[in-house]
């Protein structure tokens, strides 16, 4: 899996999850929030989109020092070098049963 996928994928969940908590939090601003919306809706929608920026940045940079942005790479290496005969043994003969439909 690439890590821009991985950071989208949890920016979205933080985002939601943050969304949920806080909007329970500001009800007594409902009756408000068009006047809010109007004078400071721009700078609003600039600072979230700033935000869910910087923490999918965050995510991607973790998951590029953790190794997690070639993973999804060298498991389909040794996915080839494995079908290819090199390796485990055991391993090899399951993937060909696999692939032959001959499960016991």
């Amino acid at each position: 899996m690439q890590p821009w996928r991985i950071s989208a994928g949890l920016t979205a969940a933080g985002g939601g999850s943050a969304f949920l908590v806080a909007g329970s939090r500001l009800e007594y601003l409902g009756p408000h929030w068009t006047l809010i919306l109007a004078d400071h809706g721009l700078s609003l929608a600039l600072n979230v989109a700033l935000a869910l920026a910087t923490f999918a940045a965050a995510v991607y940079g973790v998951a590029r020092a953790t190794g997690l942005a070639d993973l999804g790479r060298r498991v389909d290496l040794a996915e080839r070098s494995v079908r290819r005969g090199e390796g485990d043994p055991d391993l090899t003969e399951a993937l060909r049963q696999d692939a032959e439909g001959d499960w016991q």
